[in-house]
């Protein structure tokens, strides 16, 4: 790993901290002390895997291949571990563009079935990715090829715009919001 490479790990992640940090405080929730952020570790990853053998999982994302990809190319990523008291309730993964005017949510998952955070993890990751982006100076945010009808229509009914496809590999349908 080049030297500027590992300068801009130790930023970011610095970077990343203040994030969370800022986010946790804002967080009103009764049970919000029992709610920690953080980037994903070996922890996050190896519960992670346990979430292929839960019933209702609606993704099959290899979290220690994405992350790892995520880690060598991109730096400046964002990255997101929610965990409730020991248990982890879902992780992100994102990267802002080159030119930094925009920060995309390209991964994100939540545990499938019981979830002690059900109907506040987008909220959580949501507030996260905003205040990463402002941190950045980004203009505005995407969360990338929603999964399904309703997650999309979901995000549209938080202010998101939905932008579909043109067709082209590299151009995919994503949902966006001003900053």
């Amino acid at each position: 790993m080049l030297a500027t490479h590992m300068d801009a790990e130790r930023r970011y992640s610095a970077y990343r901290s203040e994030v969370f940090k800022h986010v946790k405080e804002t967080l009103t929730y009764s049970d919000s002390h029992l709610i920690t952020l953080a980037d994903i570790n070996q922890r996050a990853l190896a519960q992670a895997r346990l979430w292929a053998t839960i019933p209702g999982r609606e993704v099959d994302f290899n979290w220690e291949r994405d992350c790892q990809l995520y880690r060598k190319r991109y730096p400046k990523r964002f990255e997101l571990a929610i965990w409730y008291q020991n248990r982890l309730e879902s992780l992100a993964l994102g990267r802002p563009s080159y030119n930094g005017s925009r920060v995309r949510l390209e991964l994100v998952e939540r545990i499938a079935g019981h979830s002690y955070l059900k109907g506040r993890v987008f909220l959580i990751t949501e507030l996260s990715l905003i205040a990463y982006a402002s941190l950045l100076g980004a203009e505005e945010i995407r969360i990338m090829e929603p999964i399904n009808e309703s997650v999309k229509n979901y995000y549209v009914s938080r202010g998101y715009t939905y932008v579909p496809s043109k067709g082209a590999k590299y151009f995919p349908d994503y949902c966006v919001k001003k900053l």
